[in-house]
């Protein structure tokens, strides 16, 4: 596995990053967050999340963990799963996602959602939050559907992803995916960590 260092940051093209949908760096929740750490931001978000719902901020949540499809490649192919054949995906509709967030009662910050990836399939378990693995807030999902509109199917694959942390930048195994929209168009995530941002 590669070091920090040794990840190649890929040469931006406009058709690869597309623009962000929302502007959120003049909000001042959004600055505020961007000042805490990890753990921080995700305890202020237990706390007070629900404000990130009353005052429609999905657009930003979207944006903070938005990545360009070649990123996504790269850390995806730095994984041990995806180096000899391909990226291996894990699918998952749109609808059963929602249903499982309804059937979970889950709303705002109230729990994380964990996908276990298998057979093809990516199942998603309700969760705390924690460092020891991906875990996605039910406010980003809102945002990729009020920023993309209809979504019909979620891939999943395993990654090596940076995180930030205390002691630095740590790269670690991780779950990231891509949207695809109605008309077959692709969004790509990860976590939501500003070192993983750097280069978008």
């Amino acid at each position: 596995m590669k070091t920090n260092k040794e990840i190649e940051v890929p040469a931006i093209h406009p058709a690869d990053c597309p623009p962000l949908s929302t502007n959120c760096s003049d909000d001042p929740l959004m600055r505020y967050l961007k000042t805490l750490s990890y753990s921080g931001r995700a305890e202020w978000l237990k706390k007070y999340g629900d404000a990130i719902c009353k005052y429609d901020l999905y657009g930003c949540i979207e944006n903070s963990h938005a990545i360009c499809s070649t990123k996504f490649e790269d850390m995806a192919r730095e994984h041990g799963d995806n180096r000899t054949t391909g990226i291996v995906f894990y699918s998952l509709s749109w609808k059963d996602l929602e249903d499982f967030i309804k059937n979970q009662n889950l709303h705002c910050y109230s729990g994380y959602i964990a996908f276990d990836l298998e057979g093809g399939i990516a199942k998603p378990r309700r969760a705390d939050y924690t460092q020891d693995e991906s875990v996605y807030s039910v406010p980003l999902f809102e945002g990729i559907k009020k920023v993309h509109g209809n979504i019909n199917t979620i891939y999943f694959t395993r990654a090596i992803v940076p995180f930030k942390e205390k002691q630095g930048i740590v790269i670690r195994e991780g779950v990231i995916f891509k949207v695809e929209d109605a008309f077959g168009k692709h969004f790509y995530y990860d976590i939501s960590d500003d070192p993983a941002k750097k280069d978008k």
